[in-house]
């Protein structure tokens, strides 16, 4: 049964500047078009995208996927598992819950129906506050002050996040503190790590983790990400949503990731398990020294491997849908997502885990676990 519906907005790992990594999320289910954001790397101009897309009844329409590598376009099965259900655009559901609940929302033009679907976005659950994470997010904001925009937004994050969000971004000096309270229209809020939070407008759990994300350039103190674990409490059904991470090492004082796998483990069952939207930023070519925090297909299905134990099934993690994010589009001469893609299956197979459907993240197109 699917239950999750994934609006993917941006899933680049950067240094190119568009469609940096921004989900948005909504129970499958749902009859109002309220969202809610996981990171905030792109926004609306990657929603006025995907609103001009008209919607395709055919599903097994033949697709090109911008690449700008060996061919400036690839098909999308090369990056895609065969058993995921992926759509490109917005799904037929938000565009319905759209036109019910917007008053001349079908005649309206591009801009104003992408202002009337950003102001669906209640929630952001940031996972850290690095610029590809935030961009989106920060430049739409001065949006909540158009005169239509009756809704407020609130920005979820662990303290890492929200103590740099407001001293180093909305800090009237680097942008506008458009959280002051006389603003009233944004918010910033606390979460904390391992404790459930109850999403605000949908029947969801949600429980962040932090996760180690390298070490600063100039400090050599530790940086930090996190990931969210999105929890249906009707169907029991997860998700699981990551920021950028590198793996547990020697040099660490705590073991975060192994921590979180074993709460994953102990606390949804792998048939509850819907999908992980997991970084692999960079091909196996990459020394561990040039990762900066980050992981490598090695590093990737190490983890998956880890999992794989806890979880002791016959089958592996046959089933699982792995959904790779955050690539860096380095040069190179074939597209470093079809690399990655390709090393990760090679190694999943190697390693016994089972019918394990990885798949590249895609900006512009709607999934559904």
């Amino acid at each position: 049964m699917v239950v999750f519906e994934i609006i993917v907005l941006g899933a680049n790992g950067g240094p190119s500047e568009y469609g940096t990594q921004s989900f948005i999320l909504r129970p499958v289910r749902a009859e109002s078009p309220a969202l809610i954001a996981v990171d905030g790397g792109a926004g609306m101009h990657q929603l006025r995208e995907m609103l001009a897309q008209k919607w395709n009844d055919n599903e097994d329409y033949d697709e090109l996927v911008p690449s700008f590598y060996e061919h400036d376009r690839e098909p999308i099965e090369f990056f895609v598992n065969s058993k995921l259900s992926i759509q490109r655009g917005l799904s037929r559901s938000l565009l319905q819950s759209l036109k019910r609940h917007g008053e001349h929302f079908e005649d309206a033009n591009t801009t104003n129906k992408a202002y009337k679907l950003f102001q669906g976005i209640t929630d952001y659950y940031i996972t850290h506050p690095h610029f590809d994470h935030i961009s989106g997010m920060v430049i739409n904001s001065p949006s909540i002050y158009e005169q239509e925009n009756t809704k407020k937004k609130t920005i979820w994050g662990l303290p890492h996040t929200v103590d740099a969000l407001q001293r180093h971004v909305f800090n009237d000096l680097m942008w506008p503190d458009l959280t002051a309270e006389r603003s009233e229209k944004l918010k910033l809020s606390y979460l904390n790590s391992k404790e459930v939070h109850k999403c605000t407008i949908f029947p969801w759990d949600v429980v962040p983790f932090k996760v180690h994300h390298g070490i600063g350039v100039k400090t050599g103190a530790p940086v930090y990400s996190t990931f969210y674990i999105f929890r249906d409490r009707e169907t029991k059904d997860c998700l699981v949503v990551c920021g950028d991470v590198e793996q547990d090492h020697a040099g660490l004082e705590e073991s975060l990731l192994e921590d979180f796998w074993s709460y994953v483990a102990e606390n949804i069952p792998l048939l509850h398990l819907k999908g992980i939207l997991v970084e692999c930023s960079c091909p196996l070519s990459f020394k561990p020294e040039q990762l900066y925090g980050h992981l490598s297909p090695t590093c990737l299905i190490n983890e998956l491997s880890n999992l794989n134990t806890l979880y002791n099934s016959s089958k592996g993690l046959s089933g699982l849908n792995v959904i790779v994010t955050h690539v860096k589009t380095t040069p190179a001469k074939r597209d470093p997502r079809l690399t990655i893609l390709e090393e990760l299956r090679f190694l999943a197979q190697e390693r016994n885990l089972g019918d394990l459907r990885i798949s590249i993240a895609l900006e512009g197109h709607t999934l559904f676990l």
